[in-house]
């Protein structure tokens, strides 16, 4: 059955951030405005751009026959794309909020899909597939599409399902989620950090839902461009500030690990944050020859700083050996440290 505004009475709240993104936001706000489902509010956050995006989105404001749907908060200083979302999350006045990077689009029934499934089933997120796609040609690239419809329920269900082995069993993205706003500030899940923000708030968020539907449906169309966040490492040069970011960001998400400690799944959880700190360090000894500045080799073994105590690593039931590995690396003088972590790094063609 179709869903419209005349009848549901369940609002959802569209988070744009908007930050220097003129040649796309247009395409983005359309694919939105033209929902089949109507009872929408379009929360466009202005992160202080230099160019002409913000007067693209009050053009449409003022000429789409829906524009009155689009409403418009200006940050008072750049905060980057996580504040951004944390501003959708503390201004949305829908019962669910889903979240869209203002260069890409999503196909006109995505959230009427996601909608029908979340109401039915009262979820805490809905989550559907994506497709990459290339920028200028739309050439479709490898899609990251779930194989089957899951709908999983009880406490810790969908932790344990994420948390099976260290696999990514859901998408490391943080839009084409239909969350809840209440479980969302319920459980004070909000966005820290510049980098790698989208892998800490799915370390946050996931361990704390107590219902989800996952489907595989294609419904949104992620668009690769070598000038996005995403594609920052392709540059000649990289400035020092951006891997000292997402380290701050990883440092974040090894100190929330606490609070997981009685979790059936910590043994996990905590390996699959060692798994993504140990890829950030590769990135970093990969790319050093291209940072502004010297990174230190201190620098990058704080990286691997492991959440748990060697008491609590010998009373892991799961990757205990992994573990051990990291943690005693960890505590190696900085150079031998680094050294192993290379030779280990171009072995597995992480470097």
């Amino acid at each position: 059955m179709e869903i419209t505004k005349d009848n549901t009475n369940t609002l959802v709240t569209i988070g744009i951030p908007v930050y220097n993104v003129e040649s796309y936001i247009e395409k983005c706000l359309l694919s939105v405005l033209n929902q089949t489902y109507t009872n929408i509010e379009i929360l466009v956050v202005d992160d202080l751009g230099t160019d002409h995006s913000i007067d693209l989105v009050v053009a449409l404001q003022k000429s789409h026959p829906h524009g009155n749907l689009i409403r418009i908060i200006r940050h008072d200083t750049n905060k980057g794309v996580g504040e951004a979302r944390n501003t959708v999350i503390h201004e949305c006045k829908g019962k669910y909020i889903y979240f869209i990077d203002s260069d890409d689009y999503i196909e006109s029934n995505a959230v009427q899909l996601l909608v029908e499934q979340a109401e039915k089933y009262n979820t805490d997120v809905a989550i559907a597939s994506h497709r990459r796609v290339a920028l200028g040609t739309g050439e479709e690239l490898p899609t990251y599409q779930y194989t089957e419809y899951r709908l999983i329920q009880g406490k810790d269900a969908f932790a344990n399902y994420v948390c099976q082995d260290l696999r990514w069993h859901i998408a490391i993205v943080v839009w084409n989620i239909l969350f809840s706003a209440d479980f969302l500030r319920k459980n004070n899940i909000r966005f820290y950090g510049r980098k790698d923000e989208d892998a800490l708030f799915l370390s946050d968020y996931y361990s704390e839902v107590n219902a989800a539907v996952i489907m595989p449906d294609i419904t949104y169309n992620y668009v690769s461009r070598p000038d996005s966040i995403m594609g920052y490492m392709s540059r000649k040069q990289i400035p020092i500030r951006e891997i000292r970011e997402r380290f701050h960001t990883d440092s974040i998400m090894t100190s929330h690990c606490a609070r997981l400690k009685d979790r059936s799944f910590y043994d996990v959880h905590c390996a699959r944050v060692m798994k993504h700190k140990f890829r950030a360090v590769c990135v970093a000894l990969r790319h050093r020859s291209r940072f502004s500045e010297r990174l230190s080799n201190k620098e990058i073994r704080q990286e691997l700083k492991h959440p748990a105590t060697l008491l609590e690593i010998l009373r892991f039931k799961r990757y205990k050996l992994f573990h051990l590995f990291i943690f005693a690396v960890s505590k190696l003088p900085a150079s031998l440290s680094i050294g192993t972590i290379w030779v280990l790094g171009k072995a597995i063609r992480w470097i």
